[in-house]
């Protein structure tokens, strides 16, 4: 049986670097979408295609000691095994193809790992849940490699649409099922996503550290000017956290009342705000990504925000109606521009 499975890209629209401090996001899922079409082999290894690099990944399904960083086609197997999900000894053919840019900041990386676990558990007829697929997601690519991100790119992914998600505990509320107006500026800015990660997690961390709390949920934000923090860099990270988790709130209290009502000059607002933070506080901009977002609001978008893990990669505009003219405006200022929709998750193709 040949079968093809699909997943989306994602889009934060509110949260950046929340997921993995224990703070609720919300991201979306869009119609830049991966996809995998195989089926089970009759030989002795896995085989996949990789379209976008031209080239075929090859390892037979015992083979995962030392497995290289982001080796996640392996990573999932070897997961999937250990869950019994995967039978010992068996093997597929596939090929991937995709529409989502890579290193842009639009979680690449998370929508082929998805895909492939969906893709596995329907070959070896295991119907998984999402959340089922978000935990194995997240197993095969942080945890199996001990990287510095959350679960918010897995969980969207699998679930699609618009969430807000929660990680304390871990769950996953339904907002939005669509949002017209959304542009994507891909300034083809190449980033190191482990790396900023890595830095900005520690930052906050050591702020915490350094007052005495163990998570941003405690800090009160009234008082958290006043904290007396010895490294600028590390007050920085943490205003930056508390800052925008106070816009994620607000952002959840507004979706989860209006719905598709929702106010969108006090949302542009909002996005501009979390954008001054991410700029201003934590220093993940670039002068082309302002360029591209300063040209979409003068085109007439509402606001809008770098998105994903920063230093490279893209930015969104909120633009209902203005599409074309922020595409446009995006394009001029040296960005490649998408307009996109709201999507479903990870799923089986027709």
């Amino acid at each position: 049986m040949v079968l093809t499975v699909s997943a989306p890209g994602r889009v934060t629209l509110f949260g950046e670097h929340q997921d993995y401090l224990g703070l609720p996001v919300i991201p979306a899922a869009i119609d830049l979408r991966i996809q995998i079409t195989g089926q089970e082999s009759q030989g002795s290894e896995f085989s996949i295609f990789l379209d976008d690099l031209g080239k075929v990944e090859t390892f037979k399904p015992d083979e995962f000691d030392n497995l290289p960083k982001r080796a996640y086609l392996q990573s999932v197997v070897k997961i999937m095994q250990q869950e019994g999900i995967i039978p010992l000894n068996r093997a597929v053919n596939a090929q991937v193809s995709s529409d989502i840019p890579i290193q842009a900041g639009l979680s690449s990386s998370s929508a082929l790992t998805v895909c492939w676990i969906k893709f596995l558990a329907e070959i070896f007829n295991h119907p998984l849940e999402p959340m089922e697929v978000t935990q194995l997601a997240y197993k095969a690519e942080v945890l199996e490699f001990n990287e510095p991100g959350g679960m918010m790119d897995q969980m969207i992914i699998s679930h699609g649409f618009i969430h807000f998600e929660e990680f304390d505990p871990i769950r996953c509320t339904r907002l939005l099922d669509s949002m017209p107006g959304i542009v994507i500026g891909d300034s083809q800015e190449k980033k190191d996503t482990l790396t900023t990660l890595a830095t900005l997690r520690g930052g906050v961390n050591d702020a915490l550290q350094e007052v005495g709390l163990n998570y941003v949920k405690e800090v009160d934000p009234s008082k958290v000017e006043s904290y007396v923090i010895n490294d600028k860099f590390n007050r920085s990270c943490l205003l930056a956290a508390v800052k925008n988790f106070s816009i994620t709130k607000k952002v959840y209290t507004e979706f989860k009342s209006k719905k598709e009502d929702f106010n969108k000059e006090y949302i542009g607002n909002l996005m501009n705000e979390h954008h001054s933070y991410l700029r201003d506080y934590l220093d993940i901009s670039t002068s082309k990504i302002e360029r591209m977002i300063k040209a979409a609001n003068q085109a007439g978008a509402l606001g809008g925000k770098i998105t994903g893990s920063g230093n490279g990669g893209c930015m969104i505009a909120f633009a209902p109606g203005k599409e074309e003219e922020v595409s446009k405006a995006i394009q001029q200022a040296g960005g490649v521009a998408y307009s996109v929709s709201i999507a479903p998750g990870v799923g089986r193709d027709k």
